[in-house]
């Protein structure tokens, strides 16, 4: 096993030392040495290094994270797993993952009587959930330790197999859009005591889904992370817990990205909103604010790193969201619900299909490699049809209360026809006859005019009686032609990002702004002949 330490931690430059070291009862001095150093700096909370429970800071689970080393019977691997766990702490290994790695190897232990029974071994490993990664652990542990049936023991893991990857299971794009609305519509109808509970909601909702951040980067965000520049420019800062470290005394990287005005003032006001009641604190969400909306008044406070809110505190007012406001107040239910993970993915789909090339979009989700993203474009065409769907339902219905705005997507569309229905004998006389119905372009009559009618704002889809059948299948063919051409537009962005990420190319970039754009087009044309199609069924 590797131990690295920086010897030199004078200026901004870093040395460090990586040394390949084996477990011997002789080094002990060594290692508390090295856990002496970690506790006074903070980053171990113990008595001393004979204690049994340890307790690590973790700033991304804002928690204390506890390490209890109770397998008396072994002896040996007792003191060589804390070694183990001193060298992980050392290296910046996370809090939850040395964890995770204590409690397997624990684990492993008492089921093989300290890895002699192989037979058991191999029972252990079946049985686990995650049991490549407790083949892992167990691997890199005897790298450190040396047991006497090392290799049957190596052999064994060795042939545990991964599992099989997959996607991150998302609610059904329709639901997400259904929320879009809702979050909207109730912020802007409600008074400032009424939402102020829910506040937190919304500066997630419209953060979140245009930068891809992960949940624990969302509640690190600091009071003061936006910032207007010396050109009218909005920028916010935030950190990336995800990143490979050096050395646990290395910090996480910040990012400055560009937002728009409308988030600026969404966290400005809020900042304010917390100043009225008294709320002054380093970190956006702070305890102090969750203990004024909290649903479960007590007296008790939270034993946290920071002073921010917890995920689960956070998931907490989530879930009230969901219960009062989307079920209750406008009776909408999901087949899943939408939790803080999900929006990281959504804003990764999203800039993708506003032609974001997928090194940028790396860059701005703190990924470190492109194939950390790559499973997460298998949704944009599932997205697509989804909001496809979801702005023909817009135009059907008032139950939200209005029609749906930009959206969380940001693309500018054009308002689904919502005009009154006229009569085959009123339409004639009011407008001009075009094929299967008429045009209200009185003004402008040909200038506005495209290839086909079907998709047009002003087209009213009104055929003749004898023509009915003739027409629908008029319109349904457009249809599936869209259908088939947004598909083809999608598959074509895919392969040309992926050509921009192994070489940037001006030509790439610019083709992959512009299928973008054709794709917005296709999206709103299939979203206006869909809706003739279902306005006349229901009109009829």
């Amino acid at each position: 096993m590797e131990i690295i330490r920086d010897i030199d931690r004078r200026g901004i430059s870093k040395v460090y030392v990586k040394e390949k070291v084996f477990f011997n009862k002789d080094d002990i001095k060594r290692y508390i040495d090295i856990f002496d150093e970690l506790r006074n700096d903070g980053f171990i909370i113990a008595t001393s290094y004979e204690a049994v429970r340890w307790r690590l800071p973790c700033n991304v689970e804002n928690a204390y994270i506890p390490l209890t080393f109770d397998i008396d019977m072994y002896k040996e691997i007792k003191q060589a797993l804390k070694i183990y766990s001193v060298i992980l702490i050392a290296k910046g290994t996370s809090s939850s993952w040395v964890r995770n790695v204590v409690d397997i190897l624990k684990k492993a232990v008492l089921k093989t009587n300290g890895f002699k029974q192989t037979l058991q071994l191999e029972k252990f490993l079946y049985s686990e959930v995650r049991s490549y990664f407790a083949a892992r652990t167990i691997l890199s542990f005897t790298d450190f330790y040396l047991i006497p049936n090392i290799k049957e023991v190596r052999l064994i893991c060795e042939g545990v197999q991964i599992e099989e990857r997959r996607n991150r299971e998302l609610p059904l794009f329709f639901d997400i859009f259904i929320f879009d609305e809702i979050v909207n519509d109730y912020f802007r109808k409600t008074s400032e005591e009424d939402h102020l509970r829910y506040k937190p909601i919304q500066l997630w909702w419209a953060i979140t889904n245009i930068i891809p951040m992960r949940p624990s980067d969302f509640l690190k965000l600091k009071s003061d992370c936006v910032k207007m520049d010396s050109n009218g420019r909005y920028w916010i800062t935030l950190s990336r817990s995800k990143k490979v470290k050096q050395s646990v005394r290395d910090t996480p990287p910040l990012q400055t990205i560009q937002i728009n005005k409308e988030i600026f003032d969404l966290i400005s006001n809020f900042n304010f909103d917390l100043f009225k009641i008294g709320i002054k604190s380093d970190y956006l969400l702070p305890q102090s604010f969750y203990k004024v909306i909290s649903f479960i008044k007590t007296d008790r406070t939270r034993n946290v790193v920071e002073d921010r809110w917890v995920r689960n505190q956070f998931l907490s007012i989530l879930k009230h969201f969901h219960t009062k406001i989307v079920q209750g107040l406008y009776q909408e239910e999901y087949t899943m619900e939408i939790l803080p993970s999900h929006t990281r993915h959504l804003a990764i789909i999203n800039l993708f299909l506003q032609g974001f090339n997928m090194l940028s979009i790396a860059k701005m989700a703190g990924h470190d490699e492109l194939n950390s993203q790559s499973n997460y474009y298998s949704h944009a065409e599932n997205f697509v049809e989804s909001y496809v769907h979801n702005l023909v339902k817009s135009g059907l219905t008032d139950k939200i209360g209005s029609k749906m705005g930009d959206g969380f997507i940001g693309w500018r569309r054009e308002a689904i026809d919502r005009g009154k229905k006229y009569s085959y004998m009123e339409a004639e006389e009011l407008f001009r006859k075009v094929d299967y119905g008429f045009c209200r372009d009185k003004d402008d009559f040909p200038n506005n005019c495209g290839e086909d009618c079907r998709p047009c704002y002003f087209y009213i889809f009104k055929p003749s009686i004898n023509d009915y059948d003739k027409a629908i299948k008029w319109l349904e063919d457009y249809s599936k032609d869209i259908g088939t051409e947004i598909k083809d537009v999608v598959q074509t962005m895919i392969s040309t990002s992926q050509a921009l990420s192994s070489s940037y190319r001006p030509d790439l970039d610019e083709s992959l702004k512009s299928k973008s754009r054709q794709l917005q087009q296709l999206m709103d044309h299939k979203a206006l002949v869909e809706y003739k199609l279902l306005g006349d069924y229901l009109n009829e």
